[in-house]
Parts: C-alpha cells; sequence; structure tokens
C-alpha cells in the first residue's frame, strides 16, 4: 500500500492548507446542527480555522525546500513558486478580511454559520485551483471557489441589489466556467494534453510553428475563461453589479480573492504553458489591455457610487496586472508585485467602506464622504493614502508597481502601451481624488458625526495604511520575493 501511495505521489502536506479550511468548515457545520453554539464559538473556531491553514502553508514552504519543484498526486496537485506565493496571497486575504466579514456575518440573521462556510469553501477551492497541476482540477477549483462567492454575494436576501448582483454573477461566472472548460477540451483534443507542463513539453517537442490552430484558440479560450473572474476588458460587465450589490463587509474579500488566484494561474500558464508561443497572443493581450485601461478609466470617469468607482478601476488594474504577465518573466515579477500590493489597497478601501456605511449597505454614494474629515480624521487619512495608492501617487506601493510595469513595457518597445497606460493613470487621478475631495476639503454643512471604530479595525487599516507607504519607500523586500517566484524561468 505505501508503494502504491508513493507511485501515485500523495502527500496531504501540499494540500495542507485546502483540507485544513474545509476541516474548519465540516466542523462549523457539525456544531451549529448538533448543538447550540455561541456566536463566539464561531468565531474563534474560523479563526484557529485560518491561524491553522498559515502554519500548513509554512509546512508547504518547507517541503519546497527539501523537495524543489514537485508533482503529486498522479501530477493532478503542483508544488512550486507561483502555487506557494499564491497560497500566501490567500490566507493573507482572509486574515486581512476576517473582521469585516465576520462582522457581515453576525448580522445575517440566522445564516451566521453558512457564511462563514461559503468564506471557507471557496478559499479552499482558490487555494486548490493555485496548486493544480491539471487542467480539470484548476476548473474544479475554479468552480468550488466560484460557486460559493456567487452564493455569497446574495446572502442578504432582503436587499434586492444583493440578490441581483447573485444572479449577474452566477449567470456571467457559469459563461465563463463553459468558455475556459471549452478551452480545455480543445487543448486536450488536439495535442492530447491536460496540464500546464504537459503543454509545455508537447509544445518545445513538435515546434511553436506547429501547434494547431485548434490548441492556440483552446488556449485563448483558458485565458479568456479567467479573465472572467478579473473583471479584465471586455469581460468586466459583472464587476460594477456585483461589487455595488454584494454586503459591503463581503466585497473587500470576494474582489481580492478571486483577483489573486486567478492572476497567479495566469502567471503559472504565460511563464511556463505559453513561454515558447508567448509571441503568438501579442496581438490579444494588447487589445485586452488596452480595453481595459480606456474602458476602465473611461466609466470610472462618471461614477457617483463609490463602489462601482472602485469595480472599474479594478478593471484598469487589471489591465495594468496583465500587461507584466503578457511580456517577459521580469513583467510577471512587478506583475506580482502589482498584485500584492494593490490586494492591501483594496482590502483598506471595503474595510473603510463598511465602517461607514454599514456591513450590509449596498449604495455607496460619493456624496456620502461630504463632512468626513470634520469628525473622523483618521478615516479620511486612511481612506486617501489607499484611493492615492491605487492612483499611483509617488512614495505610494501604488507609484513604484506601476514604475515597474511601465519601465519592463519600454524595455521591450512597447510604446503604444506605455502611452496608453501612462495616460490612463493621469487621467486616473480625476476621479481617485473626487472622493478625496469631496471628504475632506469640499466645503459642505453636512458633518458625519464621529464613528466609533474598534480596536481590532483600527489597527488593521494602519497596518494596510504602514504597508502602502512602506512599500512606496522600501520595496525591495516584496520586490526580491517576486524575483525569486521566477528566477528558475529566466
Amino acid at each position: 500500500m505505501t508503494g502504491i501511495s508513493d507511485i501515485l505521489g500523495f502527500n496531504f502536506v501540499v494540500i495542507g492548507p485546502t483540507l485544513t479550511l474545509l476541516a474548519t468548515a465540516l466542523i462549523l457545520l457539525f456544531v451549529t446542527i448538533t448543538i447550540s453554539t455561541p456566536t463566539f464559538v464561531k468565531k474563534y473556531v474560523t479563526l484557529f480555522g485560518i491561524l491553522s491553514t498559515v502554519f500548513a502553508v509554512f509546512l508547504k514552504f518547507g517541503l519546497f525546500l527539501s523537495d524543489g519543484v514537485s508533482s503529486y498526486f498522479s501530477e493532478k496537485i503542483l508544488l512550486d513558486e507561483f502555487a506557494l506565493v499564491g497560497n500566501v496571497l490567500i490566507v493573507l486575504v482572509l486574515l486581512f478580511t476576517f473582521n469585516s466579514f465576520w462582522k457581515t456575518s453576525s448580522q445575517i440573521d440566522n445564516k451566521t454559520t453558512e457564511a462563514l462556510i461559503l468564506i471557507l469553501m471557496s478559499a479552499s477551492g482558490f487555494l486548490l485551483m493555485v496548486d493544480s497541476e491539471n487542467f480539470i482540477m484548476l476548473f474544479i477549483g475554479l468552480e468550488i471557489g466560484s460557486i460559493s462567492l456567487y452564493a455569497l454575494a446574495g446572502l442578504n436576501r432582503g436587499d434586492q441589489l444583493s440578490n441581483e448582483a447573485s444572479l449577474k454573477y452566477f449567470l456571467l461566472g457559469s459563461l465563463a466556467s463553459c468558455i475556459l472548460i471549452y478551452g480545455i477540451a480543445l487543448v486536450y483534443v488536439s495535442l492530447s494534453i491536460s496540464g500546464v507542463y504537459e503543454t509545455s513539453i508537447a509544445i518545445s517537442f513538435i515546434g511553436p510553428e506547429n501547434v494547431p490552430l485548434t490548441s492556440l484558440i483552446g488556449l485563448i479560450l483558458i485565458i479568456v475563461g479567467l479573465l472572467f473572474k478579473v473583471a479584465a476588458a471586455p469581460f468586466q460587465a459583472w464587476a460594477p453589479d456585483v461589487y455595488q450589490g454584494s454586503p459591503t463587509g463581503y466585497v473587500g474579500y470576494m474582489a481580492s480573492v478571486a483577483k489573486a488566484s486567478s492572476f497567479i494561474v495566469l502567471a503559472r500558464l504565460s511563464a511556463v504553458s505559453l513561454n515558447f508561443i508567448i509571441d503568438k497572443f501579442d496581438l490579444f493581450f494588447t487589445a485586452v489591455i488596452i480595453l481595459s485601461v480606456l474602458l476602465g478609466a473611461l466609466f470610472a470617469t462618471n461614477q457617483s457610487d463609490l463602489k462601482r468607482l472602485i469595480a472599474y478601476s479594478g478593471v484598469i488594474q487589471s489591465g495594468f496586472i496583465l500587461s507584466g504577465i503578457s511580456f517577459g518573466v521580469y513583467g510577471i515579477s512587478a506583475s506580482i508585485f502589482y498584485l500584492a500590493t494593490y490586494i492591501i489597497q483594496l482590502i483598506g478601501v471595503f474595510t473603510i467602506f463598511s465602517i461607514i456605511s454599514g456591513q450590509l449597505s449596498s449604495n455607496f454614494a460619493i456624496s456620502n464622504l461630504s463632512g468626513l474629515f470634520k469628525e473622523n480624521k483618521f478615516l479620511t487619512i486612511t481612506f486617501s493614502i489607499f484611493m492615492l495608492g491605487i492612483a499611483g501617487l509617488p512614495l505610494t506601493s501604488g507609484f513604484v508597481s506601476k514604475f515597474i510595469l511601465i519601465t519592463n513595457l519600454w524595455s521591450y518597445e512597447k510604446y503604444i502601451l506605455v502611452t496608453v497606460l501612462m495616460l490612463s493613470t493621469v487621467a486616473g487621478f480625476y476621479f481617485y481624488l473626487k472622493p478625496i475631495w469631496v471628504a475632506a476639503v469640499e466645503k459642505t454643512d453636512n458633518t458625519i458625526e464621529q464613528i466609533k471604530i474598534q480596536n481590532s479595525d483600527k489597527l488593521l487599516i494602519s497596518t494596510l495604511a504602514f504597508l502602502t507607504i512602506y512599500l512606496g519607500l522600501l520595496p525591495n523586500t516584496l520586490v526580491n520575493i517576486t524575483r525569486w517566484m521566477v528566477e528558475n524561468y529566466l
């Protein structure tokens, strides 16, 4: 029996984070349906499960140091630098959003356990997704994560916008899943391959010039399926309605975890599977990048709702991140740096939104910030830091990430892309500075009463704001981590 396990590559450490979250979800389900469980018990069970997941990720690093890049479970699960960085990003998203999603879940009558289970299940699915070497396993992980998010978006049944967000997310997300699985089928039929490294080996064996058209179309469909999840144009139609309608306390988690996992998979595909034929996708990637930054900037300019504004901003950020993933290994490193810093800012913004407007709110007009600075200086200052970081102001991490990406594109002589990205950055200051102006500068007779902030929220927001400034002044640590991630593919 031991011999069979060795042959199949059974190693539960490599899927330890996924199993830990699943076990936590099962424990929550068991204690809820069998005994009367106080709310605080559910909170600490969830927190303990997340902290145990952090430890499980630490064990994966130990396994990687001893075995290096390796495959497990009959070449279905992959342990490499992308998997490790993806695992770290997802568990950090869980930790940083815990306060928000816990308070939101506790306010939903009789659905606290369901909400927590959905969050844990979605994170476990996305962990499986970034660990997957096999395309079918990737699809399974993506569906586990996505279906949980569809339900989470509509969990506030009393809010019509929440129901609408859930339905739109489900319908368009299902379409994206169909496109992705069809792409996997085309690649398998044309080259008889079903994995990340198998694709690279097959292409190098037959030669890049001999790759069948059906394989190229299949790979494009796989990429399109993932671009739906990160809300890159022209696949972004769902994002504004989902961001606006979903309970505010969940949006930071939902947006961050989906972007983190999908971009990690896209980065691996670019570095490994498409390495020999990446030039064949230049036109496709260039079109998506330009559409993302232009459409995102155009629609963001006219928004009066802050959650929709951040959704269209996310479309622009997806274009920036994709620009690095598409062009060069150092570009992938720059994109992961950008992704990590953007997630920090995104979580910070939605944490502040949930404190101001309430955890279960849907609409959040920019005018709601009017007079915020008079009685809530801490919230105004930290909100300004996050928005300026997303805009790319110097001395913030957003500036460093944009600078690294644009210089990488310049080195590849992508002058049109450089021009478009720089123009969108300049235009972005208009709609990023507008909420700051309304909150802190614009004269108004209205004053938002002093909002009582819990110490845990203060600590979280302060930490995220500090990281935004710190990584803008001293980015070397994170830059070196992202360089380590791709150094084997140089």
